[in-house]
């Protein structure tokens, strides 16, 4: 005889979880954490070698420099070879143009080329320092030149917005950066005008990358914020987490030309330092791990004016390890890890979450069922299931009930009306009167016994099954 607990296989959610996790997490090969730092607005001189002599001790990866390098005609010879003395021939370095690249540019870009091209990981498409996409490790940084009317070439008011969204929109980097060099008067602490429009900082917004600026002569590092343009601030904590809508600004310009004093200021900037504060030159060091990155500011006499944490919520990686145990936990009847995007909820599932404690303990422990149509039993069908089963006993029945244990049911709304006995149908009505009107009775004849014992059987059967398919559903 089938047993009815066959046939159900109740899977654990929990047991699935840890499944879920520990497959998942078993694929994942941790990258080197990747140093990289941050300046611009150098020069040719001793400050602009004392701060690439602080950045080769400080144990950099790759150098990121925000435009404004040699600053006037034949400087670009210098500026290359300050690079190699300090850091060496292959050391990788991206630069943006800035408004100082009139003198030189195409040169300076052969040179940035020929050095990416050289450096082992670093890879660019695009128009070098201009709007590019380059990647390095677990770090994607997109170049573009808002603002940028100084440099032949260079068109300052191209749709450089378009360029960053389209760029990191397909992005599976848990790092990412948005590099240029101008900015809007708000994103920095000096003299400066609006230049580039809030169009490029929304779109570096919306894809989670921190934005790294220069062109100010100062450093200066705005806190998390949700909105550029109304410098609405996320919160204040010296550690941010880098998702889509919430990021930051820095401006890095303390590369070795002049220092200036601070202008202005706002709510919205974690640190300043500037010539008002006794700034000296010196670099953004962030080490990029996984889904963390410790920062700090360094300047070349050995203060460390700001320091600061991130985390990351972007990326293949976070974002997998976040969802994808989730989405193994929920799934019915789960078998296998789901890799697809956890969806939004549905109201019906919305509901089952908000229901009493014994319903969604019975709803999480049953798999999959593919819905049927129940259809009564004929009294021929019947009797051949009964002849097939041989004569059932109240002995056997016995027996089978301590095997498989008692049918319990669990009360919560919507089951309890379900498992109710409903009353007979007009067949089994018709069934029953027959017998009584033949003079046959379940104790006196086997073979009709046996028919209404089956029958009664079958009813159970059919209840237990609704009640299933009422709860799974």
């Amino acid at each position: 005889m089938i047993r009815l607990s066959s046939l159900v296989q109740p899977q654990k959610s929990s047991l699935a979880v840890l499944l879920a996790a520990s497959v998942f997490y078993s694929g994942i090969v941790m990258a080197a954490p990747v140093k990289v730092a941050f300046t611009g607005d150098q020069g040719a001189g001793e400050g602009a070698r004392a701060v690439l002599s602080l950045i080769a001790s400080e144990g950099a990866d790759l150098l990121l420099v925000q435009g404004d390098l040699g600053y006037g005609d034949g400087k670009a010879a210098t500026w290359e070879e300050n690079m190699t003395q300090a850091l060496g021939a292959d050391f990788p370095v991206l630069t943006v143009v800035g408004n100082h690249e009139n003198y030189e540019w195409p040169l300076y870009k052969r040179l940035i080329q020929q050095r990416i091209d050289r450096a082992d990981g670093l890879s660019c498409s695009g128009d070098t320092g201009v709007r590019a996409l380059c990647r390095y490790k677990n770090i994607e940084i997109v170049q573009v030149s808002p603002g940028i009317d100084e440099v032949e070439g260079v068109d300052g008011d191209a749709n450089y917005a378009d360029f960053i969204e389209s760029s990191f929109a397909e992005s599976t980097a848990p790092w990412r950066i948005c590099a240029w060099h101008k900015n809007q008067s708000k994103m920095q602490t000096g003299k400066k005008s609006d230049a580039t429009g809030w169009g490029v900082y929304d779109a570096c917004l919306d894809a989670g990358a921190m934005i790294a600026l220069a062109h100010e002569h100062a450093y200066s590092r705005s806190y998390l914020l949700s909105d550029f343009e109304s410098q609405e601030i996320s919160h204040k904590n010296s550690e941010m987490t880098l998702e889509p809508g919430k990021s930051f600004a820095v401006v890095s310009g303390l590369g070795g030309h002049e220092v200036r004093e601070q202008v202005q200021g706002g709510d919205w900037w974690a640190s300043i330092y500037t010539a008002s504060q006794g700034a000296t030159h010196g670099a953004l060091f962030c080490t990029f791990e996984e889904t963390t990155a410790d920062c700090y500011f360094k300047a070349i006499d050995g203060a460390v004016p700001d320091q600061f944490t991130l985390k990351t919520r972007l990326g293949s990686v976070s974002e997998s390890a976040t969802t994808a145990p989730v989405a193994a936990a929920e799934a019915p009847g789960n078998r296998s890890v789901i890799t697809e995007p956890v969806v939004e909820p549905t109201e019906a599932e919305v509901a089952d979450l908000e229901a009493p404690a014994a319903t969604r303990i019975l709803s999480e422990e049953q798999p999959a069922v593919v819905e049927t149509e129940i259809v009564e039993p004929t009294v021929a069908e019947s009797v051949v299931e009964a002849e097939t089963y041989s004569v059932l006993t109240s002995d056997s029945i016995s027996d089978e009930s301590e095997d498989s244990g008692p049918l319990t049911v669990v009360s919560s709304p919507g089951v309890a009306a379900d498992n109710a006995v409903p009353p007979p149908t007009e067949l089994e009505a018709n069934v029953s009167t027959t017998q009584v009107a033949s003079g046959g009775s379940a104790s006196s004849d086997s073979g009709t016994g046996s028919i209404s014992l089956f029958l009664v059987l079958v009813m159970m059967a059919r209840i237990r099954l609704r009640g299933f398919a009422n709860r799974s559903n």
